[in-house]
């Protein structure tokens, strides 16, 4: 009698209870999309479809940067509105040996980000991935490190000309 009664009390608080799901209790994420397209200076008009940017302008964007760095003048070609400009310069200073120099081995290949037209020159963010290998020496001698990065450049060219 006691066995049926003990089943029939636990019988009673299992039927009380709250039903239990198989879920986990995780926070909801939304699902990360694209920001907005960045609004155009003044007076730009957006080209659609853009237009290829030559692969000669490419390469010499990125001659451009690269020689910057190497002489450790990369500020001067950073756009006015470049994220930790300030944190980017320090490290220059801190960490990259005086004498090293930046080498591009290979442009792997650029897209067109945005396009534009303004005061009789295409303007084109492009991003590029460049792979680079910064050459040094140091008290175990000559090093070399690779690396591959994506740059995202403004390329600005006049309409009719280079």
């Amino acid at each position: 009698m006691r066995t049926i009664a003990a089943a029939l009390l636990l019988a009673a608080l299992l039927a009380a209870a709250p039903q239990a799901y198989a879920q986990e209790g995780r926070a909801f994420n939304p699902i990360a999309r694209p920001a907005a397209r960045p609004a155009l200076p003044d007076g730009a008009v957006r080209v659609t479809p853009p237009q290829p940017v030559p692969r000669e302008r490419v390469e010499a964007a990125v001659a451009t940067v690269a020689k910057a760095w190497s002489d450790k003048r990369l500020e001067s070609v950073l756009a006015p509105g470049f994220q930790r400009r300030a944190e980017l310069a320090d490290a220059m200073q801190a960490k990259v040996p005086r004498d090293a120099s930046l080498r591009v081995t290979a442009i792997q290949g650029w897209q067109v980000l945005d396009q534009w037209r303004l005061g009789g020159a295409l303007v084109s963010r492009v991003s590029v991935t460049v792979r680079t290998q910064v050459e040094f020496s140091d008290a175990a001698g000559f090093q070399a490190r690779d690396g591959t990065n994506e740059w995202v450049m403004t390329i600005r060219t006049r309409e009719g000309g280079p």
